[in-house]
């Protein structure tokens, strides 16, 4: 069996002007209960810690259909948009994307999305699940304890210069592994791979 990860056409680069240094952002779509799960994991357990690590901090949670348990997570610290006309602006907007996914499978687009936006990501172990390409890990921060998340996301938080060092690693890895081009040479790898063995 050989897998080959889709790939996504790359974005423009988010605006590093219009970012907002104590943004963070989660988009889901709520109909999809593993969001639900993650909206109300970080509004109830990993916000809190945030609030105390790095004061002003403030969440976007961004998508459509969000439940009254999420809707109930708004506050001083946290939006609840509902459904938006772009992403992308609440993408250059934010200082990290998070992506605290605890359930469900599959790859993650909102991760991958943000990656190739040249955002940095704490996403846990789950969330990142499908980016590892030959062994190479992806460039991202994980956690899978909200402490952990928390503290995680803070120190990105206080860092710009690594922010934006992870950031342009995670642009360039989607760019290498997850492009239409790169998706194409695997198809082909394999593709000469089998017909090979045919005539062998």
């Amino acid at each position: 069996v050989s897998i080959n990860p889709f790939g996504i056409v790359l974005p423009p680069q988010a605006r590093a002007e219009r970012e907002q240094p104590r943004r963070l952002l989660f988009v889901g779509n709520y109909t999809h209960a593993p969001n639900v799960d993650a909206a109300l994991w970080l509004g109830r357990e990993i916000m809190p810690r945030l609030e105390v690590l790095s004061p002003g901090v403030r969440l976007d949670l961004v998508g459509i259909y969000p439940p009254p348990e999420v809707k109930a997570l708004e506050g001083e610290h946290i939006r609840v948009t509902g459904p938006v006309p772009e992403i992308d602006p609440y993408m250059e907007e934010a200082a990290v994307v998070l992506a605290p996914v605890r359930i469900g499978g599959g790859m993650r687009m909102k991760v991958l999305q943000a990656m190739a936006m040249g955002k940095p990501v704490v996403t846990t172990t789950r969330g990142a699940e499908g980016l590892d390409v030959l062994g190479e890990p992806p460039p991202l921060r994980t956690a899978d304890e909200a402490g952990d998340f928390a503290k995680a996301a803070s120190l990105l938080l206080e860092d710009p210069r690594e922010r934006e060092r992870l950031g342009t690693a995670a642009r360039d890895f989607v760019a290498g592994h997850f492009s239409p081009q790169a998706y194409t040479n695997r198809i082909e790898a394999t593709y000469a791979q089998m017909t090979a063995s045919e005539a062998q």
